[in-house]
């Protein structure tokens, strides 16, 4: 697949690789064996509902589909999303990525900080996304993007694993985690800070499942209590 250099720049420094994220996945499946989930399955039953939650960001997965700009310039845009209203704001072209053979998806990637939704998604999740933030509709491919207003400054530094630039700034989080107060029962948030993922949480999650959106993926990364490598 040929990609401009704007959006080659997107991969490499803003999008973890897939098979960094399966290979991850998969080895800590292996250390967990069936008892150990039963456990936490039994655990899961007898907790009271507000007890433990997760904290999921959104994944791309293998072969699906991409809605980039068609104006490199647009990705700085997308990247500087912080929780404020895009009333009156002239939105750019996009365009679907068509080499090889992209599987369509109700959430095409941009990344996890600026969601895309097709209409399936729209009419299935409005009223669930609408208290979180707005829907801008994008020009040239039919989509819209999910702006998230709801920011909530809920990073536990002290537990989380950051990277940091040398005047202290934030360069990249390996490992959250959160203060599950903060967030309360909130479904859908982002940090403050540049670039942030899109978090939403458990609810959230079982929302797209029970709507039948395709090609939708999840990445859990905390459970309260704990931190997940």
């Amino acid at each position: 697949m040929t990609l401009s250099k704007g959006a080659r720049t997107f991969l490499e420094y803003r999008i973890q690789p897939m098979h960094d994220f399966l290979r991850a996945l998969s080895a800590t499946a292996g250390r967990r064996n069936p008892a150990r989930r039963r456990h936490r399955r039994a655990l899961l039953e007898t907790a009271e509902p507000s007890a433990m939650t997760t904290i999921h960001e959104f994944a791309v997965s293998e072969g699906q589909e991409w809605v980039l700009p068609v104006d490199d310039g647009d990705f700085e845009f997308f990247f500087g999303l912080d929780g404020r209203s895009l009333d009156g704001w002239e939105p750019p072209v996009m365009r679907r990525v068509a080499e090889g053979e992209p599987v369509y998806s109700d959430f095409p990637w941009l990344g996890g900080h600026a969601p895309l939704l097709r209409q399936p998604a729209v009419d299935a999740l409005a009223a669930a996304l609408r208290p979180y933030g707005e829907f801008v509709a994008l020009r040239g491919e039919k989509v819209w993007l999910f702006n998230v207003t709801n920011v909530i400054d809920a990073l536990d530094e002290a537990r989380s694993q950051i990277v940091r630039f040398d005047g202290g700034d934030i360069l990249a989080i390996e490992r959250y985690a959160f203060d599950a107060g903060r967030i309360g029962s909130a479904e859908v948030f982002k940090l403050p800070m540049r670039a942030s993922p899109v978090f939403v949480n458990d609810v959230f999650v079982e929302r797209v499942r029970q709507a039948g959106l395709r090609n939708v993926s999840f990445k859990p990364v905390w459970t309260s209590g704990t931190a997940i490598d």
